[in-house]
């Protein structure tokens, strides 16, 4: 039997320990419950940074293959560099630029002279109304909104995309359905920047575009941009500063003794070993084109086109000449996969470059063929070609006065970025055990 006087004491200093710890329960509770009250953007900027803090950049890639990014448990790409995806910054919207762009896309004159048929003319009124096959979940969106753009880049991240493929124009061109957005720049790069994605420049085919202005134009680009964090840049060789990258859209438009000029080493106008030198990938479309690009003094090559066998780059059988031709000659091959290919909305006549999704199966295969190259790098068409029906942004089931819009289903809107991410996945462990 314990005394009494014990009995008192011990309760005694059960009753303190007890006061103690339910101070010190409610005071690391209040502590984690400030901390978890920040907001959901300071906590998806945290995971970002440290998430930055577990990779590691592996930049000798030239002309061999490389893993972009890899955490520091072994565990294979948290975002992949060598996925590019062509990302379009033309769309407008009343809100936020006063008129429609580009969602009110003209249906487009026939190529073919001999098609007697008849077909619709005149523009799209949206927002139910729009030049396009599917509808986006985000609506007639509008390129220089922040936070679409924000959303935007979150999307590209959670596929595991690393590099943005963004269309350019010189500051006061733009397409004829469109408006300059060259302004734009500064926000992509800052917005980029924040979810820790790079961004490379696709040039498109402005009005009067030759080698020679084109050089300049690449000045004002490397001037005004080129030190910002966010512009993706490779390396021929360890040896060499990293530089950035342009993808040249029909560039066969040009000769090759034109562009040599300008991208070859002894060429009259060389940017070669300037402060405006640069990683260029030309197009190939036709068989042709692949030896243009080497007498061009091109870099590299993509595909672009998502339609297989609509041209000699673009159909799948061809991959892989065209990949082993890349290595013989010491350039980097980019080809491009895309989901599908509808443009009926704009172009109502081309119903035969028609390319149906089938539910993902058609980009497996587009995918399965390009990761059969081992290739240095992949692009992707596209982030959001609305107009021809390439986009793996998130769309919605719709329809406007008769006329049903094609979805995803039975998929989710966000179908084709995670189907993309498993591929991302699986192109990112090749590479790393072809490093290892």
């Amino acid at each position: 039997m314990i005394p009494k006087r014990n009995c008192y004491l011990l309760c005694k200093n059960v009753m303190i320990a007890v006061f103690f710890y339910a101070f010190l329960f409610m005071f690391i509770r209040l502590y984690f419950s400030q901390s978890s009250g920040k907001s959901a953007n300071d906590q998806h900027l945290q995971q970002i940074l440290l998430e930055r803090k577990n990779v590691t950049v592996l930049p000798d890639i030239w002309p061999k293959d490389k893993v972009a990014y890899r955490d520091t448990t072994n565990n294979i790409s948290v975002l992949s560099d060598n996925v590019h995806i062509f990302y379009y910054p033309w769309f407008g919207n009343p809100e936020d630029d006063s008129v429609y762009l580009h969602w009110n896309h003209e249906y487009l004159p026939n190529w073919d002279e001999k098609d007697k048929n008849v077909y619709p003319t005149g523009k799209h009124v949206p927002p139910g109304d729009i030049g396009a096959n599917f509808y986006p979940l985000l609506g007639c969106y509008s390129s220089k909104n922040p936070v679409t753009v924000g959303q935007h880049m979150k999307w590209i991240r959670q596929a595991g995309i690393g590099v943005l493929v963004i269309s350019w124009y010189p500051p006061d061109l733009s397409d004829k359905e469109g408006k300059p957005f060259d302004q734009l720049f500064p926000m992509f790069l800052e917005t980029a920047s924040v979810y820790n994605l790079k961004i490379s420049f696709h040039i498109e085919p402005y009005e009067g575009r030759n080698p020679e202005n084109l050089r300049k134009n690449i000045k004002y680009i490397i001037e005004k941009y080129g030190n910002h964090t966010s512009v993706y840049k490779l390396q021929k060789s360890p040896s060499k500063k990293p530089l950035p990258v342009f993808y040249i859209y029909d560039s066969y438009l040009n000769s090759p003794n034109s562009w040599s000029s300008v991208l070859s080493v002894s060429g009259k106008q060389s940017i070669r070993n300037t402060d405006i030198d640069g990683i260029f990938l030309g197009l190939v479309v036709e068989f042709r084109h692949k030896q243009d690009i080497v007498s061009g003094g091109f870099d590299g090559f993509y595909t672009y086109f998502a339609a297989n066998g609509f041209s000699y780059g673009s159909s799948w059988k061809n991959w892989k000449s065209l990949s082993s031709f890349a290595r013989k000659n010491g350039l980097l091959f980019a080809p491009s996969v895309g989901p599908g290919y509808i443009d009926t909305r704009v172009r109502p006549w081309n119903v035969k470059t028609t390319r149906e999704r089938k539910n993902g199966k058609y980009y497996k295969i587009a995918w399965t063929t390009a990761l059969q190259t081992n290739p240095p790098l992949i692009s992707i068409t596209s982030f959001n070609e609305w107009h021809e029906g390439t986009q793996i942004e998130p769309a919605i089931s719709k329809s406007n006065k008769g006329y049903v819009y094609n979805d995803y289903l039975p998929g989710e809107p966000d179908f084709y970025l995670n189907l993309t991410r498993q591929f991302v996945s699986q192109y990112s462990e090749i590479l790393f055990k072809m490093k290892t």
